[in-house]
């Protein structure tokens, strides 16, 4: 019976204060799919843009299907994880081959889908079709490690929020059920400075109860972050700049960069230091002597436990000396940048260069 209001209690919330996101309007399994892709490692702020602009470009499953991969990747430059965008447009290719282009409604057939999970085939299943699949996010970790303060620490400790968040799934509108309890997550318990006193669950919260709820949920100690040096080289010449293709199946696999290499690890050089070891490695790499190189700007990158450091080098070679060059390359003026698809990063060097 607590079951019952407890349900009753978080869907007539969510029927007042749901967002009008875009995916909601008809919830086509099509839109549904792409936003649980982005939204995977990317914040909601972040995603609305590119899911627009993305909708506008490839309205359908097909649409997605017959696009070149250069501009699948280039509409996705600046979100990252490129392997979801590539996993995107494989999986609407073998769709349209093997499926007539229908998406599949059992929950077995989403997850055979790349880049799709255990979570992103349960978001599927519930909020496009309804069906009553269990889904754990960062937003329901956190709500349920509240609602029951739960002291395991979620690391390691996954299957339990599974089995919970599976047993208190109304069988009647589970779509809604599911996004109320992400929504809550996110607009109402958050990480820091939760508010309480607007939730529809605090009677039944125990953290509400013990007055602790940023005591949840409770976490494994972090690991160390690795600091990290790089140089990257805009090398000019005739107007036009070198950039190599990044090989498929390695880390942002089909994207386009400027060279960039690593050059130390938890420790910090001074720009004359960097530029002696980058000219060192354009001789070993390119065979290229007594290249003069300039400091143009330096990017801060961020990703999994690492903070890099990336200072950007200029040079320009004479017409009669090309590079020797051992991956695939190609020379592209400023006005050309907008075909290749970059990082977020190689995209900043990019705009310092226009």
């Amino acid at each position: 019976m607590i079951f019952t209001m407890f349900q009753h209690k978080l869907i007539e919330w969510f029927e007042k204060n749901r967002r009008p996101l875009p995916w909601r309007k008809n919830y086509g399994p099509y839109e549904v799919w792409v936003s649980e892709i982005m939204l995977q490692q990317t914040q909601m702020e972040t995603v609305l843009p590119y899911f627009d602009r993305w909708m506008k470009a490839f309205p359908t499953l097909k649409s997605l299907a017959g696009a070149d991969e250069k501009r699948v990747l280039k509409l996705w430059e600046g979100l990252g994880y490129y392997s979801r965008a590539r996993n995107l447009h494989q999986s609407a290719k073998l769709l349209v081959e093997k499926n007539g282009g229908c998406f599949p409604e059992d929950f077995e057939s989403i997850l055979a889908l790349k880049g799709v999970g255990r979570y992103t085939a349960g978001a599927i299943a519930s909020i496009a079709f309804n069906k009553p699949k269990p889904i754990v996010d960062g937003n329901i970790l956190r709500v349920l490690s509240r609602l029951y303060t739960l002291k395991e620490p979620i690391d390691g400790n996954i299957e339990t929020f599974w089995k919970l968040q599976e047993s208190l799934i109304p069988k009647e509108n589970p779509r809604d059920f599911n996004q109320a309890l992400m929504e809550l997550g996110a607009l109402v318990c958050s990480p820091q400075n939760p508010a309480c006193a607007l939730c529809p669950l605090r009677t039944f919260c125990q953290a509400y109860k013990e007055g602790n709820p940023e005591a949840y949920p409770v976490r494994s100690p972090r690991k160390k972050t690795v600091k990290v040096e790089a140089a990257a080289l805009a090398l000019k010449k005739s107007g036009k700049y070198l950039l190599r293709l990044r090989p498929l199946g390695g880390i942002m696999g089909g994207l386009w960069e400027f060279p960039e290499w690593k050059l130390v690890r938890d420790k910090t050089l001074p720009i004359e230091k960097k530029s002696t070891r980058l000219k060192n490695l354009i001789k070993k790499e390119f065979g290229l002597n007594g290249l003069r190189i300039e400091p143009a700007g330096r990017i801060k990158r961020n990703y999994t436990h690492h903070l890099e450091t990336l200072d950007v080098f200029t040079a320009t070679l004479d017409e009669n000396i090309s590079p020797k060059t051992k991956w695939e390359h190609a020379w592209a003026s400023p006005k050309e940048f907008s075909k290749y698809p970059f990082s977020s990063a190689h995209a900043k060097i990019a705009a310092l260069l226009i």
